[in-house]
């Protein structure tokens, strides 16, 4: 590879990297702003949020446990003009199975974040890998903020651990 052809690759993938982790960052900030004007009770509950996140939006988002062939996807989002159907794994473990609604939920995040809620019925199995870290990043977001959060207020005994005082006293480090 000649020297420029070099130059403009590396500068390609250094355009993409830096692109990609500014927009981790704003997905990162954006979770866990909406969780914060969320509030969800302690404990945590995906279940919970899902209500939540479903009376904000407009509509809700429903979780259906599915048994999914072992090698296939855990969980899947369809996107109808009235509601959101998350189906997620019956047959694993409860923590495994809060993991895949949060990535659902990432999705869903996603999309409204860029403005770009699918129309009509939608059920996607297939997404870019984009769209797979950004959906990773804001579940893996949520769950570190609400396990922070819970375990700062179970600590200090705190009964509104969403208070303006409390929240930002926490430091998320690493996003």
């Amino acid at each position: 590879m000649s020297g420029g052809r070099f130059r403009n690759a590396l500068k390609r993938t250094t355009t993409r990297v830096r692109g990609s982790r500014l927009r981790d960052a704003r997905l990162r900030a954006h979770s866990r702003h909406l969780l914060r004007r969320l509030e969800p009770p302690f404990p945590f509950s995906v279940t919970t949020l899902c209500e939540q996140l479903g009376e904000l939006r407009g509509s809700p988002v429903r979780l259906l446990p599915w048994e999914l062939p072992a090698d296939g996807p855990f969980g899947m989002l369809i996107s109808r003009d009235n509601e959101d159907v998350i189906i997620y794994q019956a047959n694993t473990t409860k923590a495994h199975q809060a993991h895949i609604i949060l990535h659902e939920i990432g999705h869903l995040i996603s999309y409204d974040l860029a403005g770009e809620r699918p129309a009509a019925l939608s059920l996607r199995t297939c997404y870019s890998p984009a769209e797979e870290r950004d959906a990773e990043v804001v579940a893996s977001t949520i769950m570190r903020v609400a396990l922070t959060v819970g375990r700062r207020a179970q600590r200090d005994g705190l009964e509104q651990p969403w208070r303006s005082s409390v929240y930002n006293s926490i430091v998320f480090d690493g996003g």
